[in-house]
């Protein structure tokens, strides 16, 4: 019933803190979350600013963050992987510490929670291949493409964009053979999820382009999000009909789960993706040259991000964290008040609809479905005064009536199952 938005904070001044001998993290003072990037190896002597030996972190001063109660307890309970590597740069906040290798590569997902390490490879590592499909060149992808990989091997700049009590932002800036990349990578105040807002020059011929995700979750399947709920597919070759579907589709997410924790890649325009035993890679970018050949080519503006939870999935934050990415709260001006118009008290229970009954009537119709394949009761609160509430089939045509006591009404789901509630409201 709640809506979380990001509220913007006026101008505020920045610091600039160097590194101490030691090897801070930059965590900043007041608790900030650290946006950080290691711009040449740091001397001893720790230069300032954005000179020589210097690491640069921004970040709000303390007075700003104590009027926003930005303490956090930012203590890394996590071996390292690799021992004495040095990253490139850092985002953290109170529950992950995310590092950057010099090309942009992830190189280890501090759990602080659990302190385990998520990463068993470099994540966000973008793969290039060549792509001459046998057919249906702006379709197609065959699974010979693996055996022809393009290398990437430019190094990355980065730049810290913002830290405060809210967000820290990392830009980075790398070249993606003959195309161009810019990248916004952000971690948000009590967030486990680490978004990539991602922006690329495209201009290759007859490439594809993937970004992977190798992470330290034991599975032998998948689990992809489809409309209304979400299929189980393998994520080996072991069977020719596992490796026919060495690409698949899905709509918000893929996540690999154990049954206590689960890593998920979550996109806002991306449907197709490989997951290869322990990592998933999500397709970004074709070039066909057929029918046109220079339809993929130019500017594209995308989104994808990884979200890592503790826990059983149908309890994870997961649904939120993906309709959050693909549908952003939008604010506007009104005089309507504080209220939730319809709630629930089951997280994976989706409204998915709210709108009006076709036949003009004025009543309203919400379609909702129960997304973690488990059957779930639940109830629906609402403020408006309901006159008749009724269970619909997808016409709107009334099925069975339901019963609507002081605006709360009981619902029974099946897993995966979609209802549609009509409610008669007063006008």
């Amino acid at each position: 019933g709640r809506v979380w938005a990001e509220v913007p904070l006026p101008p505020c001044g920045w610091t600039t803190l160097a590194p101490s001998p030691q090897g801070g993290e930059g965590r900043g003072e007041g608790g900030m979350l650290a946006a950080q990037a290691l711009l040449t190896p740091p001397s001893p002597q720790g230069g300032e600013g954005r000179g020589e030996g210097g690491t640069l972190l921004e970040q709000p001063s303390a007075d700003l963050a104590a009027r926003h109660g930005a303490e956090f307890p930012l203590t890394h309970t996590g071996e390292r992987a690799q021992a004495g590597e040095a990253p490139a740069a850092v985002l953290e906040n109170e529950l992950l510490r995310v590092e950057f290798n010099a090309l942009g590569e992830i190189i280890h997902i501090l759990d602080k929670e659990s302190g385990r390490d998520w990463a068993a490879g470099p994540c966000n590592s973008f793969r290039m291949y060549k792509d001459v499909p046998t057919s249906f060149d702006a379709w197609d992808i065959d699974s010979q493409y693996a055996l022809t990989p393009v290398q990437l091997d430019e190094p990355a700049e980065f730049e810290p964009v913002g830290s405060g009590p809210l967000v820290a932002r990392l830009r980075v800036r790398r070249r993606l053979h003959q195309s161009t990349m810019v990248q916004e990578i952000s971690l948000r105040r009590g967030s486990r999820r680490v978004d990539f807002a991602t922006t690329i020059d495209w201009q290759e011929r007859h490439k594809l382009l993937k970004v992977n995700f190798p992470v330290t979750v034991y599975a032998n399947e998948a689990v992809h999000e489809i409309q209304f709920g979400h299929v189980r597919r393998p994520n080996h070759a072991s069977r020719p009909f596992d490796a026919d579907r060495f690409e698949v589709s899905n709509h918000k997410w893929s996540a690999l789960v154990e049954e206590g924790r689960g890593f998920a890649v979550l996109n806002d325009c991306k449907y197709g993706l490989n997951v290869s035993g322990n990592s998933i890679n999500l397709t970004l970018l074709k070039s066909a040259l057929a029918p046109d050949m220079t339809a993929d080519l130019g500017r594209h503006e995308f989104t994808y991000a990884f979200y890592a939870w503790n826990g059983p999935l149908a309890e994870s934050d997961l649904l939120r964290q993906a309709y959050d990415l693909n549908c952003p709260v939008l604010t506007a001006t009104g005089a309507a008040g504080e209220r939730s118009l319809f709630s629930l008290d089951a997280p994976n229970v989706v409204i998915e609809a709210v709108k009006p009954a076709e036949d003009g009537s004025g009543d309203v119709v919400l379609r909702l479905y129960e997304a973690m394949r488990t059957a779930t009761r639940c109830t629906l609160t609402t403020p408006l005064e309901v006159q008749r509430a009724a269970q619909t089939n997808m016409l709107e045509e009334a099925v069975a009536p339901l019963a609507c006591e002081g605006g709360r009404i009981a619902l029974d789901f099946r897993p995966f199952e979609i209802k549609t509630v009509r409610l008669a409201v007063a006008r």
